[in-house]
């Protein structure tokens, strides 16, 4: 096996083995797949940002694939890291289900030399699955130093019997209040019926409905919504576009097809749903909006074939999603390292990254007291 650098502007000639592993990777990971990963590139950052990967030196098919750029650990320490943020807050790197500890550590030594260190962040890394075992290996076969730091959970729900269950656990006094909001919702002559695309051409018309409703909220109003940059509003519907070709996106919608009260866009890898997008109508947040359509969500997420789990892709402790979906999606960020030097470096980001989220904390708890005093 080797390993190769390549660019946004290269990727033509790899993507039938880029798109073969991402349907075949141990873990689904939709935002290092193409789709993703070529309109972010192009809109968000950096058309010259290094896409690393392994290939099998047989037939070329890829073993590994990861995105990696630079920038901070926290506030200060500037490191290596997978390419995994806000609009895709997950780094589970595509790993082939024959990958082992070699693989990963080859694609590793690839990224020392493209970028002259050997610490390196992979962040939003789900701890619960093979991928994070893979890493262990690592640290015990290949001399890499492998430590979690921001461990978190966030919410997500399950398949099954084990997602009924979770689908029932929102307290009683919970569900009842929302199913009142919903009788009131119908009561103020607004439509509180639920709906569902998932045609690709529905779904795109239904983005762009999505996209005004979401820039008419406070995202809106602080700028950043999808559609507050052309270039956030141009990546967002090249991203959904390709996925929607592809089946892969559903919108979900609570009221009148021309006027929703809420809408809730979800991409599907596989057996695994994720939650992207939410927005609803301000005027009717007193009906909870988005928590009905988030619940429906969840019921349209349970009737699927083939469905095994939901990842919220929220916040830990989301004040809307955590009480309704009541399954737990732990990740953490990975710092990698070897070295002496390595060492060092690895242990100045831990630290940089503890004190960057005690100080995000503290901003989301002040902007949530601004914003229930305006209420």
């Amino acid at each position: 096996m080797n390993a190769l650098v390549f660019r946004a502007g290269e990727a033509e000639a790899h993507l039938p083995h880029w798109r073969a592993l991402a349907e075949t990777a141990l873990e689904p990971n939709p935002f290092f797949g193409p789709d993703f990963l070529l309109p972010y590139l192009a809109h968000m950052q950096s058309a010259d940002v290094p896409i690393l990967a392994v290939r099998d030196a047989g037939d070329g098919s890829f073993l590994a694939l990861v995105p990696f750029l630079r920038r901070r650990a926290g506030l200060a320490v500037p490191v290596v890291a997978a390419c995994a943020g806000d609009y895709g807050p997950l780094g589970t790197p595509l790993l082939a289900p024959s990958a082992d500890s070699a693989v990963l550590s080859l694609l590793l030594d690839k990224a020392a030399e493209e970028f002259g260190t050997r610490t390196f962040l992979i962040p939003y890394l789900r701890t619960d699955g093979p991928v994070s075992e893979l890493f262990d290996d690592l640290a015990h076969d290949a001399g890499w130093q492998v430590t979690r730091t921001a461990r978190a959970v966030r919410a997500g729900h399950a398949a099954g019997p084990t997602g009924e269950e979770q689908f029932r656990l929102i307290g009683t006094r919970r569900r009842k209040e929302l199913d009142r909001q919903l009788r009131r919702l119908e009561e103020t002559n607004a439509s509180a019926e639920f709906g569902s695309v998932s045609d690709a051409e529905e779904v795109k018309a239904a983005f762009e409905q999505f996209l005004a409703l979401e820039a008419a909220g406070w995202k809106g109003r602080r700028g950043t919504a999808l559609a507050s940059n052309p270039e956030r509003a141009a990546f967002a519907r090249a991203f959904i576009s390709s996925l929607a070709a592809r089946g892969r996106v559903r919108i979900d919608t609570l009221g009148e097809s021309d006027t929703p009260a809420a809408m809730l866009v979800t991409v599907r890898d596989r057996d695994r749903v994720f939650s992207w997008k939410i927005a609803y109508d301000e005027q009717l947040a007193r009906f909870s909006p988005g928590a009905q359509v988030a619940r429906q969500a969840m019921r349209r997420n349970l009737n699927e074939a083939g469905f095994s789990d939901a990842d919220s892709l929220a916040v830990p402790d989301h004040p809307m999603i955590a009480p309704l979906w009541r399954g737990s999606v732990p990740f953490a960020t990975l710092v990698v390292s070897k070295g002496a030097a390595g060492a060092v470096r690895g242990a100045l980001a831990r630290l940089d990254i503890a004190a960057d989220r005690r100080l995000r904390k503290l901003a989301r708890v002040l902007l949530a007291r601004l914003r229930k005093g305006r209420n």
